[in-house]
Order: structure tokens, then C-alpha cells, then sequence
């Protein structure tokens, strides 16, 4: 143990000792935080049922170093910043799970007890040297781009609530071809419960539907997308989820004018009739274009049953490839393969719907993929499924088993 390790834990102990702590271990990692877990108020949080989300953090940001390793672009360990860190849970982790690709971890908070807890924990593991800590405004903090003016390889904006005051400084703070993911946990906004609330922070309108979950999540690339065009930058979509409260996207940012206009033709709408419950992705032109919104499942429905979300993301929210190499690394269902598909269909709503039993997934699945249609499950809904089917013949499939 060296000079500066003695003196740093020397200190973190005199400053721990007015804070009354515990200490856990998550992953590979031991972690100090607050004595009870889930404080109400300030000073300093730590959601300890949020352990899941973060083992999934941890295998995307394996899994975007190990991919720009095999593009050849690796040029030696990566810089990750969470500039909303708690008591550091995330960043330790990264600095003490993942060594050999990322050395250079920067976590800042507000809260002075909330840095002190983190300090202990990146000196317990031994990863002190390689942590920097700060406390600042988020903003603040993430406008110093690091040291000597760098951006970061990858940023992690995980706040309470919505994410919408952080995306313009984390998208600038965000190198070319950095991976940046963010956190949303107002999933009634984004869920259709409060409409103007999110057209306010998120830009889009949402809808209350089967698949809320997708159009939320929709909703959070389509901000990140909007806000990068603002500054001829782009972003494109690696992975999302949704647990508990959570809302979770992984995306690309990437620098240009061609791929900023490229982005904005990947902005659309979703469409829902609920009268029928068919769906569908429109683009902007289309939407314009159309007299009026009849549904194209029951075209004599009153316009008034076919209801739009957005503007939101409409291309693909995952990348294939990038979840293929998470898969590499983890044995969690969520990485399994999953179509770009839009829009998918839960399996208990639509049985409701159609005032029938809930058939087995499994079963519906069989029937719609010996039709001869792209049938997968979803990671956004354990109940649901992704289909190319037409809508009348996956509910004529769920009649007929229903039986």
C-alpha cells in the first residue's frame, strides 16, 4: 500500500465516521452505503433494488469496449462518467469489475456524504487511483468534458425522475462514437398516466397502451435523438429495458450533419386504434399526408378511436450485434434474441380485450411461427410478443386456443 493510499483512506475514515453506513457487496464489489437503505430525504440515496439494472449496466459497458475492440477502435482503457453517482454504486463497479478496459472513472455528486461513501467504497476495492471525484451540479460537471477538456468514452445518467434537464450536457459531454445511456424512473409520465407532463420533458405525447412500455422508451430515444439534431449530432439506439420503474437506453452518439439528417428521418409516430387494438409506426410524412386517421384494420371506426403517440423514435431500438456481444458475457434471459419488430402485443391485454382466456405464449408462439411469421418474446414484457402477423390472424390464434 503506497503513501497516497494510506493518506486517502486516512481521510475518508475521519469523514466516515459522522455517517452512519453499512457495507454490502454487489457484483465483485464492495460497496459502502447509507445504513438505511432507502432514505426518504437528502443526504445521500442508495436504491438497493436497483442491483439488477446495474449488473445489466455492467454487461453493455463490457460489452461496448469489447466491440470497438473488435472494430480496432480500442486505443487503450476508457473514461466513464456518472455525473449523478449516489454513493458511487455504478462507477466503483465499473472501475473495480471491468480493469483492463476502463481506467480513468469520474464521479460526481451533490451530496458531500454521498462522495464520502463513494471514496470509501473505491479505497475499500482498491480502485482509488483510478476514480476521480467531484462535487458539482450535474450540468457543471459534465460541461468540464474531464481533464485537459476530453469528453468521455461513455457517460451514465441515472437520475431520480426524468432525465430531460441532463441530455443536452450529456450529449455534449459524449465522445464521437461514445456510448451514452440514461435512466428514467417517471414511468407514469411516460406511461400515458400524465400526457402534458411529458410532452413537456420528453417532447412527444405518449398513450396508454399494451405496449407502454415500448412508447416510453420510444419516447426517451426520440429526446435524445431531437436534442443531438439540435447540434448536427446523432445517436443510435444499442439496447433498452425496463424493470421495475426503470426505463433504460444504451445508445451511439455520433458527430455530423449526414447523420444528423439521417437521425431525423427516424423520428415518427405511433398509431393506435382502440377500438380494435391495431397498431402501427407512421413517419412524419405519412402521418401528414393522411385526410384523416382511420384505422387501416376496421377502416369504418370514427377517426376519434385512433389515437397517435409522439413524435417519438420510430427506427430500431436495439442494435442486433451489440446485443449479441452483451450475450457473450451474461446468461440473463434480457440478452436473448429479439426481432425489430415494432410495437409489440400483450398476450393478457388483448385476451381481455376479445373477452377470452389467456392461451400460453408458448402456444401462440408455435401456432404464428408454423404460419410461417417472425414470432419472438419480448425484454420489455414478459407477457408479450413480437409478430409480423397481421392483427386479425393473431387474434383468430388466440380464439382458437382459448378454447
Amino acid at each position: 500500500m503506497g503513501p497516497r493510499s494510506r493518506d486517502t483512506r486516512k481521510k475518508i475514515k475521519k469523514l466516515m465516521s459522522s455517517i452512519n453506513s453499512r457495507s454490502i457487496t454487489e457484483g465483485k464489489t464492495l460497496l459502502f452505503v447509507p445504513e438505511q437503505l432507502e432514505p426518504v430525504k437528502y443526504p445521500s440515496f442508495f436504491n438497493s433494488r436497483g442491483k439488477y439494472v446495474r449488473d445489466v449496466s455492467i454487461i453493455c459497458y463490457r460489452a461496448y469496449a469489447e466491440t470497438l475492440k473488435e472494430n480496432g477502435a480500442f486505443g487503450g482503457k476508457l473514461s466513464f462518467a456518472d455525473p449523478l453517482c449516489g454513493t458511487g454504486a455504478r462507477g466503483v463497479r465499473v472501475a473495480n469489475e471491468l480493469p483492463d478496459l476502463y481506467d480513468r472513472v469520474f464521479l460526481n455528486d451533490i451530496s458531500p456524504s454521498s462522495i464520502a461513501l463513494a471514496k470509501r467504497s473505491a479505497a475499500e476495492n482498491g480502485v482509488e487511483r483510478k476514480c476521480f471525484f467531484t462535487q458539482e451540479e450535474a450540468c457543471a460537471f459534465l460541461l468540464t468534458r474531464g481533464p485537459g477538456g476530453d469528453r468521455f468514452d461513455a457517460v451514465d445518467v441515472d437520475p431520480f425522475g426524468t432525465p430531460s434537464p441532463y441530455v443536452d450536457c450529456a450529449l455534449r459531454a459524449t465522445k464521437q462514437g461514445g456510448m451514452l445511456s440514461v435512466s428514467a424512473t417517471d414511468t407514469a409520465v411516460l406511461c400515458g398516466v400524465y400526457p402534458k407532463v411529458a410532452q413537456r420533458k420528453y417532447l412527444g405525447s405518449p398513450l396508454r397502451t399494451d405496449y407502454a412500455h415500448e412508447i416510453g422508451l420510444r419516447l426517451i430515444f426520440g429526446l435524445l435523438s431531437m436534442t443531438a439534431m439540435r447540434f448536427e449530432a446523432s445517436i443510435m439506439p444499442l439496447f433498452c429495458h425496463h424493470d421495475m420503474h426503470y426505463f433504460r437506453a444504451y445508445c451511439l452518439v455520433q458527430i455530423g450533419n449526414s447523420l444528423s439528417r439521417q437521425n431525423e428521418a427516424q423520428i415518427g409516430y405511433a398509431l393506435h386504434c382502440f377500438r380494435c387494438a391495431f397498431r402501427r409506426i407512421a413517419s412524419r410524412e405519412e402521418l401528414a399526408s393522411e385526410i384523416d386517421k382511420t384505422c387501416l384494420n376496421c377502416p369504418n371506426c370514427a377517426a376519434s378511436a385512433m389515437k397517435v403517440a409522439g413524435p417519438l423514435w420510430a427506427g430500431k431500438i436495439q442494435s442486433q450485434d451489440f446485443v449479441a456481444t452483451c450475450a457473450k458475457f451474461s446468461e440473463l434471459a434480457i440478452f436473448k434474441p429479439e426481432s425489430d419488430l415494432p410495437l409489440y402485443y400483450d398476450l393478457s391485454e388483448i385476451s381481455d380485450f376479445m373477452e377470452i382466456r389467456t392461451p400460453k405464449i408458448a402456444d401462440v408462439m408455435k401456432e404464428l411461427e408454423s404460419a410461417g411469421h417472425l414470432t419472438t418474446r419480448t425484454r420489455l414484457n414478459r407477457n408479450a410478443l413480437r409478430t409480423a402477423a397481421p392483427l386479425p390472424e393473431l387474434q383468430a390464434v388466440l380464439a382458437r386456443l382459448s378454447r
